[in-house]
């Protein structure tokens, strides 16, 4: 098998399933913008923790985590950032540039003209750009009287986990480069993630960054070992079962663990890869779950502050979710499609690492 031969490999089932996490966290930031609060979110009053759109962030990393090292398989260090660079800048660069220069100058206290004569645009793009975290809420812009509510000056939140995307691929790059990309030391990683919040419930305090990279990185390094694991077998139904098995008593049993949702990460890879279960494809609309990911926040604020007093969770994601597929297929086939493209330009290229 060359390289040529590894990339080809394709999961059509990914698209569907991706689209649908994005979906989710549409679905769960409507009550939280529209309300201030996720406590009335089904899936909040139903399991008392949690709500449908933290999960749908687990299927986005496990299925990432997946995809990524299944693309570190070939090539060198230096080719794996470059592809995955590719595909994360282009459109979350695109994305805090409208940020910053529309929804900043439509939504600020000081005007249009005050924000674009005042604020300082350049460092605020290339601080947002740097640290994503940063991007979430943006100097002199808010989208109603703060003192409502907490989450008026928040332009984007849900770009917290970008960075920790980026973290992730950072690790993995890492253990390309000095040979150690294999099922032991994802098992490794994967077992202190997920015992470390056994003790600590809030290990690093003073620096978000690193409790939400503790928090979320072991669902990222599951999808990894997922397809080390998998690499050479088909999926197994009854392996699938018997983990949502184990999922659902769980939860049952063990209700204040947070990686009880990991359980069912199998059962995912399982219907994302079953030559089986054919979803809709999306072959004719194109990967828009990352662009549907990036402007779903943006779009509910919006909507959010456009029916002002009406303003209710089903109005909000009614308006907002069709918005966001469109912004989603934008970006694919204005941007994102075409910054692919230059993946043909690897750097450091080699032969896949296990030919």
């Amino acid at each position: 098998m060359d390289g040529r031969e590894f990339e080809k490999a394709f999961y059509p089932n990914f698209n569907m399933i991706r689209l649908v996490a994005a979906s989710m966290v549409i679905f769960s930031h409507a009550f939280l913008i529209s309300e201030k609060t996720s406590a009335n979110e089904p899936f909040r009053r139903l399991l008392g923790e949690g709500t449908l759109g933290i999960f749908g962030v687990y299927a986005f990393f496990i299925t990432s985590g997946f995809l990524v090292t299944q693309s570190a398989q070939f090539g060198s260090a230096g080719g794996f950032l470059w592809r995955r660079a590719l595909r994360i800048y282009p459109a979350f660069a695109v994305c805090t540039l409208l940020s910053v220069y529309v929804l900043g100058a439509l939504f600020s206290p000081l005007g249009i003209s005050g924000y674009l004569l005042k604020s300082l645009h350049v460092k605020t793009t290339l601080h947002s750009l740097f640290d994503p975290n940063f991007g979430m809420t943006l100097p002199h812009v808010q989208f109603y009287d703060p003192a409502i509510s907490w989450l008026a000056t928040f332009v984007n939140g849900s770009l917290w986990t970008i960075g920790q995307e980026i973290f992730c691929y950072l690790i993995i790059a890492g253990l390309m480069a000095i040979g150690l990309l294999r099922a032991p030391v994802m098992a490794l990683a994967l077992a202190v993630g997920v015992t470390w919040q056994l003790f600590f419930d809030h290990p690093w305090p003073n620096t978000r960054f690193l409790t939400d990279f503790t928090f979320i990185a072991p669902y990222f390094f599951c999808g990894s070992l997922l397809w080390i694991a998998m690499e050479n077998r088909q999926p197994n139904i009854v392996l699938a079962l018997i983990f949502v098995a184990l999922g659902v008593l769980c939860f049952v049993v063990w209700p204040d663990y947070f990686y009880r949702p990991m359980l069912f990460a199998y059962p995912l890879i399982y219907i994302a890869t079953s030559p089986v279960i054919r979803l809709p494809t999306l072959e004719r609309v194109g990967d828009v779950s990352y662009g549907t990911y990036l402007y779903g926040w943006p779009v509910e604020q919006v909507m959010n502050h456009a029916l002002g007093q009406y303003s209710t969770w089903w109005a909000v994601f009614a308006l907002s979710l069709p918005a966001s597929w469109l912004l989603g297929w934008l970006s694919w086939h204005l941007l994102e499609k075409r910054a692919l493209r230059l993946k043909r330009i690897a750097l450091l290229q080699r032969q896949p690492a296990n030919p």
